[in-house]
């Protein structure tokens, strides 16, 4: 039933942020007695899934600060309100999953307050991973960063948990399951520090589930792990990518489309993780299988470069005089694959500029790059572009690389030597 004085009107979602500060600010002043209430209503009278994401996290933050200063002296109710929510059939609606992922993270700021000789803390960390499978990638990034400092808690049992996690990860029936299984790893690898990857023989696991045949659910959670892995330890993984990349390079030319998307996907966040050292150990990796006689390899080499369009700016505008250029000698390949590699890859260089008048120009400044002689037609096409937008770190890392191009150009003139 629509009430008719409420059709048009606007919603009034300043007054609940303020109802939020409030909670936040006296948070700390809460009684013991109002601990239990106050959760009930964020998780039961749903104010954690407000439709406002303002609201949503002012709800979360007055949340955190109750939990933080009165948790410990409610700590068997409160893990059995959040219990019973996570294990409870809930509709997966956009409101639910906002919930959820609240009720994680504030289950393991309530996890905070056990002892390390605490019997509960396994059970939580068992509810954490079952909460894994809950089919929100929000949820499950949330539980990642949860399971990270709780794991520093059971030095003895993180070797249990990898190698459920793993089965989870490679066997699971369900995507959700696996996907949710490779955030879990990460953060476990993260509590326990970047040394667990060697320690628990992670890149060999991996390495194992690349190269079985058989099921492809486990070569598409090996991607999913390097997805997860990048984003969650950021630099510390970037020793480790020298390692994968023949893993990546196999996987790109898999028979199964539901794992080449998932080593697209992992590619593009490893690249954009990458320092300019990271870049200077990848390229000659890739560049050499440019080289390769197997047109698979070849194939996936072109890939992981055109991936290299999602690199931070820096790291791209260094990489492109080199980038470039060899994927535009694939083009005339004699295979037809890696000729449509070659295209895509330089079509993603284009794809990752926003900026309107710099992407009219794309095939002017990638010819420019490729071909030097053409530098002074593309600076021209530029210098006669009304630039009425904001320039974004992609276009400027291409545009900035055909100025300097052209500079040195000038300067070989000058210096009345040949530009090459």
């Amino acid at each position: 039933m629509v009430i008719a004085s409420t059709i048009n009107r606007e919603d009034p979602w300043e007054a609940r942020l303020a109802i939020a500060h409030t909670f936040l600010h006296i948070g700390p002043h809460f009684r013991d007695e109002d601990v239990l209430p106050f959760v009930d209503f964020l998780i039961n009278d749903q104010a954690l899934g407000d439709r406002r994401v303002d609201v949503r996290r002012g709800m979360l933050d007055a949340g955190v600060v109750v939990i933080d200063f009165h948790g410990k002296g409610r700590l068997a109710g409160l893990i059995s309100l959040f219990e019973s929510y996570l294990s409870s059939s809930k509709k997966s609606t956009t409101t639910d999953d906002n919930i959820d992922q609240a009720v994680v993270i504030l289950f393991g700021r309530v996890a905070q307050h056990l002892d390390q000789t605490d019997s509960r803390i396994p059970r939580v960390i068992d509810r954490l991973i079952t909460a894994l499978k809950t089919p929100s990638e929000l949820v499950q990034e949330a539980v990642s960063e949860c399971l990270s400092p709780l794991v520093k808690l059971v030095p003895g049992q993180v070797g249990g948990l990898i190698d459920r996690l793993f089965d989870e990860l490679l066997r699971a029936p369900k995507y959700a399951a696996r996907r949710g299984a490779a955030y879990g790893l990460a953060g476990i690898i993260k509590g326990t520090g970047v040394a667990a990857i060697h320690r628990y023989e992670i890149i060999r696991h991996l390495r194992d589930a690349v190269n079985d045949k058989k099921n492809y659910e486990a070569r598409q959670g090996a991607s999913f792990a390097f997805e997860t892995l990048a984003i969650t330890l950021g630099r510390g993984f970037e020793p480790y990518i020298v390692q994968i990349l023949p893993l990546l390079l196999t996987s790109f030319g898999d028979a199964h489309p539901e794992v080449r998307e998932a080593t697209i996907d992992a590619s593009k966040v490893i690249m954009g993780k990458l320092t300019g050292y990271g870049v200077k150990l990848v390229l000659p990796s890739l560049l050499s299988g440019l080289e390769e006689r197997q047109w698979r390899t070849k194939k996936g080499s072109v890939e992981l470069l055109g991936s290299m369009a999602f690199c931070a700016p820096k790291q791209l505008s260094a990489s492109l005089p080199t980038i470039i250029p060899q994927l535009s000698g694939v083009l005339t390949d004699s295979h037809a694959q890696v000729r449509s590699a070659g295209n895509k890859s330089l079509k993603q260089f284009g794809e990752v500029i926003s900026n309107p008048e710099v992407q009219s120009l794309v095939s002017t400044l990638l010819k420019a790059l490729v071909d030097p002689e053409k530098t002074p037609n593309a600076l021209n096409a530029l210098l006669k572009k009304s630039f009425v937008h904001y320039i974004d770190s992609a276009s400027l890392a291409i545009v900035s690389r055909i100025i300097v191009c052209y500079m040195y150009r000038l300067a070989y003139s000058l210096l009345g030597h040949p530009y090459c």
